[in-house]
Parts: structure tokens; C-alpha cells; sequence
């Protein structure tokens, strides 16, 4: 089977396995929106970075151990959301939520303590939510504009039920994406919402592509309907080679976490490269196993 599959000789009958794959896609959905739900509601706190909350910077130069920097993040006086440090340097940077003065005033005490400094050589920033909130607003009408210029593209190029199905592979990597980081805790930034609308590249990708093999395949069959027949000789075609695009965009992106974690400025990359990670692997699962359900329902109306 693996060998089939490496050499793109597959056999598989998808407008069979169509129908459980829609049912998987059900659940998902539900998991999905559950997620969503709890995050809403305040059963599951989203992890927004300073940028979106508003918080306070400290910028210290001292040396410190890897204990040192564990006592700041489960310190007592302020929760510090994240902290930053540098190869060839004793640099720290923490980031703490946002906070009463006295707090604030607080902690940088306790830094200046804590690491032996004079609190005037401590660079104390307040950082307000001004930029995360514009960051999402121009997301969120970005999304709003790719999405409606995308159905209509794909309606003209093919016909309107292929772009409900490419949006709807859309939506599903964007939430996938959304429900890992919920549930891991995992911190949103200004390059993670960038991360995501990057990601609907990726999706659109291998969906499209699928659309075009499905059309050639049609004139090669000389059919103007979809069969079976067409379906299930594009997707075994085109298997291997989603695989293969999503391993070669996977390599240098798991590169830079790697980099970017040798170099201390894990923050800065991890924020934009982990996103982008899960929504290249979920987009080459969505164009395949999410696409497939809906185009078994197009053959059989």
C-alpha cells in the first residue's frame, strides 16, 4: 500500500469512502464550533498576547539561569505572559499583562532584586492594545474581501457549488487551527492572525488545483457531468502529490521553529511558522478528505 502510494499508483475508490469521510467532517464541525463556543463564553481562555490586551515590557540586561526565569513566570505579584532571550547576550525581555500601577511598580521591584539591577537600568514600556486591535480589524476585512472575490473566481471558472466547497475547506483549516491553539493555550499574536490569513494561500492551493485535474479529466473522459468514475481517477492521481507539497512547504518551516529556538528569538518566528505548520497540514488534509464528501454529493444529485 505504502509503496503504491509513493509511487502514486493507488486505487482507491473515493466516492465510497466519500460518505464516511462526510460524516467525519460532521463531527469536526460540531468539535469545531464547540471550541469556538467555549472560547466565546469563557470556558476556555484564549491566550491573547499584550498586543490585543494591553500589558507592560521589562528590558534588563543581567545574567540569569534558566531557574531565574522560571521564578519571574510563576511569580506571584503579575502573570508574565511570555519572555524573550538572545544568543551572545544577556539581554531578557518579559511581557506582563496588564495591570494597576502599584502592580506594575510591584514587579519591576521585584526584577531589580531578583536579578541584582538598579531599576532605572530596567527599560520599563507600557504597551497598549491599539495595534493587535487594528492588526485584526484589517485581518478580519481582508478575510471578508479574499473570501468573496475567491467564490466568485471559482463559481466563474467552474460552477458555484465547487466554490462552497473550496470555502468550506477553507473554513475548516481556519478553525482547525483556531481549536489547537484554544486548547493547547497556545499564545495569539499579530503574526498568528497573519499566520492564518497566509494559511488560506495554502488551502486554496491544492483545492484549486483538485478543481483544474477534475476539469481535465472531464474533457479527457469527453463528460460535461462529474462521475465516479472522473473522481476517483484525479484524486488517486493527485494524492501523492498534495503529500509531497505539504512535506516540502512542512521541511523549512519546522526549520525555522528549530532556528529560531537556537537563536532565542523562538517568540518572534514560532508565533508566525507554528500556524502556518498546522494550516499546511491541515490544508492537505482538507483538499483531499473534505473536498471528496462534498463532490460525492454533487454525482449522486
Amino acid at each position: 500500500m505504502f509503496k503504491r502510494l509513493f509511487l502514486g499508483n493507488t486505487n482507491i475508490d473515493f466516492q465510497k469512502i466519500g460518505s464516511r469521510f462526510y460524516k467525519i467532517f460532521i463531527v469536526e464541525l460540531i468539535i469545531f464550533l464547540a471550541i469556538l463556543g467555549a472560547s466565546l463564553t469563557g470556558i476556555f481562555n484564549l491566550n491573547l498576547s499584550v498586543d490585543f490586551t494591553g500589558g507592560t515590557t521589562y528590558q534588563l540586561d543581567a545574567l540569569y539561569t534558566d531557574s531565574d526565569i522560571e521564578d519571574v513566570l510563576n511569580n506571584t505579584i503579575l502573570p508574565v505572559s511570555r519572555y524573550q532571550t538572545f544568543d551572545n547576550s544577556n539581554t531578557i525581555i518579559f511581557r506582563a499583562i496588564e495591570s494597576t500601577q502599584e502592580r506594575e511598580t510591584e514587579l519591576l521591584n521585584y526584577l531589580s532584586n531578583k536579578f541584582d539591577v538598579e531599576k532605572n537600568e530596567i527599560e520599563f514600556q507600557r504597551v497598549g492594545p491599539t495595534f493587535g486591535e487594528e492588526i485584526t480589524n484589517k485581518g478580519i476585512r481582508a478575510l471578508v474581501i479574499f473570501l468573496s472575490i475567491i467564490a466568485l473566481l471559482i463559481s466563474f471558472r467552474y460552477e458555484y457549488r465547487f466554490s462552497f466547497i473550496a470555502l468550506t475547506a477553507l473554513m475548516h483549516d481556519l478553525l482547525l487551527t483556531f481549536s489547537v491553539y484554544v486548547v493547547l493555550g497556545l499564545e495569539i499574536t499579530p503574526s498568528t492572525i497573519i499566520a492564518l490569513l497566509t494559511i488560506l494561500g495554502y488551502s486554496l492551493y491544492d483545492t484549486v488545483i483538485l478543481f483544474d485535474k477534475l476539469k481535465d479529466s472531464q474533457k479527457s473522459f469527453k463528460r460535461n457531468e462529474l462521475t465516479g468514475e472522473i473522481l476517483n481517477k484525479t484524486f488517486n492521481e493527485v494524492l501523492m502529490r498534495s503529500i509531497n507539497t505539504s512535506f516540502t512547504s512542512a521541511i523549512p518551516i519546522i526549520s525555522i521553529i528549530f532556528i529560531g529556538n537556537y537563536l532565542g528569538i523562538e517568540g518572534n518566528l514560532s508565533d508566525f511558522a507554528i500556524p502556518l505548520l498546522i494550516g499546511i497540514l491541515s490544508g492537505t488534509y482538507s483538499s483531499i478528505f473534505v473536498t471528496v464528501p462534498f463532490l460525492s454529493k454533487i454525482i449522486k444529485t
